[in-house]
C-alpha cells in the first residue's frame, strides 16, 4: 500500500509495540518456569481454595492465548527483513479479530488477578469454571456424548469449594454464574489507566470488525466513495494505520498489566 508520511509513522509505532511485546513469547512459548508459583504468596493461596480449577493455571492459559494471537496478528502484519527493510500488510477486518482475542484474554487475566480481595479472585475463577462445565456439556449433547460426571454434580463441586473459601451459601448460586466478555472487559478496564469504557470500546469494535458488523465497518475503517447508484454509495474499504495503532496499544497495554499482575500475585512478599 501507499502510505501518507503520518500513516507511515502509525505503522513504525505498531511496529515498535509489537517488539516490545515480543518477551512475552519466550515467557509463553519456552520453559520459562514464569508460570509457577511461589509458596506463601497470594497465588498459592487462591489456588489451594480453587483446587482442582487453580486460578494460576487459568490466569497463565489466558495471557498464553493472548500472546499467540498478538504473534499471529504481527505475522500477517510484517514480512520478515530482507535487506534491512519490511513489508507491511493491512488487512481490513482479519487483524482486528485477532487483536480482539488478545485484547479479552488479556483481560480476563486482569479481571481475574486484578481484585485486592482473595475471595473476589477465587469467586471470579469459580464461575468462569463454571461457565466452562455448562459449555461443555452443551457440546457433550450436540455431540451425543455423555459427560464423565453428571452437570448437577460438578457444579455442586463448584458450589461446595466457593462456599469453603467463604461465600455466603445463600450467596453461591448468584456468585457462581458466569460473566459474559463485555462484564469482565469493562471490569478488567477499570483496573487499568484506559477504563472501563475505553476498554468496551477496543474490545467491542475490534468484536464489530470480526463479526463483519456494516457498524464497525463505516465506524472504524476508512472508506473512499467509488460510484452512486441512486440511493446507494459503493466505496472502497481500507484499514486505518492511525486506529489500528490505537487498538494494538491498547492491546499490549492489556497484556502488560496481566503479566504485571500474575508476576505480583505469584511472588511470596513475606
Amino acid at each position: 500500500m501507499t502510505t501518507t508520511t503520518e500513516e507511515d509513522q502509525y505503522l513504525r509505532r505498531i511496529l515498535a509495540l509489537l517488539d516490545s511485546a515480543r518477551p512475552y513469547e519466550n515467557l509463553t512459548q519456552s520453559d520459562s518456569k514464569q508460570w509457577q508459583v511461589q509458596p506463601g504468596s497470594a497465588l498459592a493461596g487462591d489456588d489451594a481454595k480453587t483446587d482442582p480449577y487453580q486460578v494460576s493455571h487459568n490466569a497463565w492459559i489466558a495471557l498464553t492465548v493472548a500472546v499467540d494471537h498478538l504473534h499471529c496478528f504481527r505475522s500477517t502484519f510484517v514480512s520478515a527483513p530482507q535487506n534491512n527493510s519490511v513489508s507491511v500488510t493491512l488487512h481490513t477486518h482479519g487483524q482486528y479479530s485477532l487483536l480482539r482475542c488478545a485484547f479479552e484474554n488479556s483481560a480476563r487475566a486482569v479481571w481475574m488477578l486484578g481484585p485486592a480481595h482473595p475471595l473476589v479472585r477465587v469467586q471470579r475463577r469459580l464461575s468462569m469454571q463454571a461457565g466452562e462445565h455448562k459449555n461443555s456439556d452443551r457440546m457433550n449433547s450436540l455431540l451425543q456424548r455423555q459427560p464423565r460426571r453428571p452437570l448437577d454434580v460438578r457444579m455442586q463441586q463448584l458450589t461446595d469449594l466457593v462456599v469453603k473459601a467463604g461465600t455466603d451459601p445463600a450467596d453461591a448460586k448468584k456468585v457462581l454464574k458466569p460473566s459474559t466478555y463485555s462484564e469482565i472487559v469493562r471490569e478488567a478496564g477499570a483496573l487499568t489507566p484506559m477504563g472501563a469504557a475505553q476498554a468496551e470500546v477496543v474490545w467491542s469494535g475490534c468484536s464489530s470488525l470480526a463479526h463483519g458488523d456494516t457498524y464497525g465497518t463505516l465506524s472504524i475503517l476508512e472508506r473512499d466513495i467509488v460510484a452512486t447508484q441512486g440511493r446507494l454509495n459503493l466505496a472502497q474499504i481500507t484499514s486505518s494505520p492511525k486506529v489500528l495503532f490505537w487498538a494494538t496499544d491498547r492491546t499490549v497495554a492489556m497484556m502488560q498489566h496481566g503479566f504485571d499482575l500474575f508476576k505480583q500475585r505469584a511472588t511470596c512478599h513475606r
